[in-house]
């Protein structure tokens, strides 16, 4: 966890003037814009009226481009007619409808580039996998995995397909997994900026890339657990698909990267050609040169297939998307961990509306957060509690990442279930400010003040603390990482002992989690609804809905936040100033570990 105060953004004068310009501008052209939009509507809808049907022979087809969000719910000026981007778990859940489709053959996919946690990777391969179970084929093609760089998590999930394809003059650099860890202490020493954090837990080690010139021992021994671990379940998963043994899949790893002609010889691939070929070829094995190729979105879209409870029974099992860093209140949770924020206030109200409907017999809750603010993580937690007392057990799946406040909010679940790559634990505090005093002085810039209270300044980055004010911060994360341990204590029914053993600001992967007691189950949000219907005395194959608190909203709901608030609007211009701030807020970010570093599969 990190112990920052929480301050109110005040916006400044100039701030507000700039934000009513740019919403004037806004709403200067919503007329016309809304009459586009409208008209856009009446278009799509006559499209989809005259569009053919789907055939009864096709083959899926979808790009792997770029990072999938664990939840979108932001409106942004980059998604055409405020189409949101397709989330992880929308293609999660198309697979899985399309595996029950007769009329879809099989999938063929292009990877240009993907950016997913090891995690997010594995349940990706968990859904391909039920895919081809139920006798559909899959292929996929890529001009390069990795090449010059990261190629681990781009073959690991290429591994789990039926066929794999790549194209001529290509390469796959499968080179391993490699965690890189900045440390900028001494840049700030030069420039004068010192950094006065502490921590509680010898393996809390985020700050150290402020405050170290290289990892400390315990940074270095977590590490090295935490790589071969991952190491190890990557490496086991492609050695399975491919055919292989560990030590032969050790070796191809030690030995690469591979040219085209390599990666065949050796089978790591399947085919050398180009992705025109590979959809040709994959049309005739589901029948013929003319069947249907329809993409991932369109098929979610025209599917049409039947998503409502077919038993008479009005229960339904809630689903609560928390992701992204843990602050108290803001714009709600949206785009992951690619910049959005998972805001107490929304989960709360989230959690609230189930409590009030009675159809809700249980409830999901994913998260994928790597921490933040102790208070707000707190909060969610304690509407988790609240929930349970309404008679209706919470199941938590973790994704990418669930550590320090992204386990605080967990403690209490009736289950947790995680990836086996699951970066989790993290079971500890640290937190201090950035003084900026030396830099204003060679700058020669002069700060003066008045103040009532001799602990007024505490928080500046003009001054560095007292040894009162010192000691008082050294209380308070005593304070917080004792609160983490009682509410580990208390959720997960272990003794002080036991949590200790497992705390210290350890960060885990979901195996070794469990392991130790910190999960109950491996695997995603299938095996989580499965013991959400376990948890309420549901049988285990009931077609239940599964419903999403708060539902998403609607494209005139987006539309209308585009123009009034919490809107995605790219920034233009940056300033020294802007990256001071940056700096500091960095520092004091619930990022933990792995803010700091960067973790690849190369």
């Amino acid at each position: 966890m990190t112990y920052i105060p929480h301050r109110r953004r005040e916006d400044s004068f100039w701030g507000s003037v700039l934000v009513f310009f740019k919403r004037f501008f806004i709403m200067t052209g919503i007329a016309a814009s809304f009459s586009f939009f409208l008209l856009a509507v009446l278009v799509g809808r006559a499209f989809q009226e005259v569009s053919p049907a789907l055939s009864d022979n096709m083959v899926l087809t979808y790009t792997f481009k770029t990072g999938l969000a664990e939840l979108v719910t932001r409106p942004s000026l980059g998604q055409p007619l405020l189409r949101p981007a397709a989330t992880f778990h929308e293609i999660i859940d198309d697979l899985a409808i399309a595996a029950k489709d007769k009329r879809v053959k099989g999938f063929a996919a292009r990877l240009q580039n993907i950016d997913m946690a090891p995690a997010q990777i594995q349940e990706l391969r968990d859904a391909l996998a039920k895919f081809r179970a139920a006798g559909k084929f899959t292929y996929i093609f890529a001009d390069d995995f990795g090449g010059s760089a990261s190629g681990m998590g781009d073959y690991y999930l290429a591994s789990s397909f039926g066929q794999v394809w790549l194209q001529p003059v290509g390469a796959v650099a499968i080179n391993g997994i490699v965690a890189e860890v900045p440390f900028f202490k001494e840049i700030l020493d030069k420039i004068g900026v010192e950094a006065e954090f502490n921590h509680r837990g010898k393996y809390k080690s985020a700050p150290e890339s402020l405050t170290e010139t290289g990892m400390s021992a315990p940074h270095r021994e977590m590490m090295t657990e935490l790589i071969n671990d991952l190491a190890d379940q990557t490496v086991s998963g492609i050695a399975a698909n491919r055919g292989m043994t560990m030590d032969a899949v050790k070796r191809l790893v030690n030995g690469s990267p591979y040219n085209d002609d390599e990666a065949l010889k050796l089978k790591l691939v399947d085919k050398v050609g180009y992705y025109n070929q590979m959809l040709d070829e994959a049309k005739l094995k589901a029948g013929n040169k003319d069947t249907q190729t329809v993409t991932l979105s369109d098929y979610s879209l025209r599917a049409n297939m039947p998503h409502v409870n077919i038993n008479k029974s009005k229960s339904k099992i809630a689903l609560i998307f928390g992701a992204g860093d843990i602050i108290p209140y803001g714009g709600g949770t949206h785009s992951g961990l690619k910049g959005g924020d998972m805001a107490a206030d929304k989960i709360v109200t989230a959690f609230e509306a189930v409590q009030k409907d009675a159809d809700v017999v249980a409830v999901v809750f994913r998260v994928d957060s790597p921490g933040g603010s102790p208070g707000a993580a707190e909060s969610i937690r304690r509407s988790v509690v609240e929930t349970q007392q309404k008679g209706k057990p919470v199941i938590v799946s973790m994704g990418g990442y669930a550590a320090s406040g992204g386990y605080w909010v967990a403690t209490s679940a009736d289950k947790i279930v995680a990836q086996p790559a699951t970066i989790t634990g993290s079971i500890g505090v640290f937190g201090g400010k950035i003084v900026l005093a030396q830099l204003w002085e060679k700058l020669g810039i002069r700060w003066d003040s008045v103040a009532a209270g001799d602990n007024a300044r505490m928080w500046s980055s003009n001054v560095a603390f007292t040894d009162s004010q010192k000691a008082r911060f050294e209380f308070l994360l005593d304070s917080i990482y004792e609160s983490f341990i009682a509410r580990v204590m208390e959720g997960r029914k272990m003794t002080r002992e036991q949590v200790l053993a497992v705390a210290e600001g350890h960060v885990w992967t979901g195996r070794q989690a469990k392991a130790r007691g910190l999960v109950d189950e491996l695997g995603g949000i299938d095996k989580a609804i499965a013991l959400a219907k376990v948890a309420a005395k549901l049988k285990p194959d009931e077609d239940i809905p599964v419903e999403r608190f708060p539902g998403q909203k609607s494209p005139l709901e987006l539309l209308i936040q585009l123009a009034t608030k919490d809107a995605s609007i790219p920034e233009l211009n940056i300033s020294a100033a802007d990256v001071l701030k940056g700096l500091e807020a960095e520092a004091n970010s619930g990022m933990d570990i792995l803010k700091v570093q960067k973790i690849m599969l190369h």
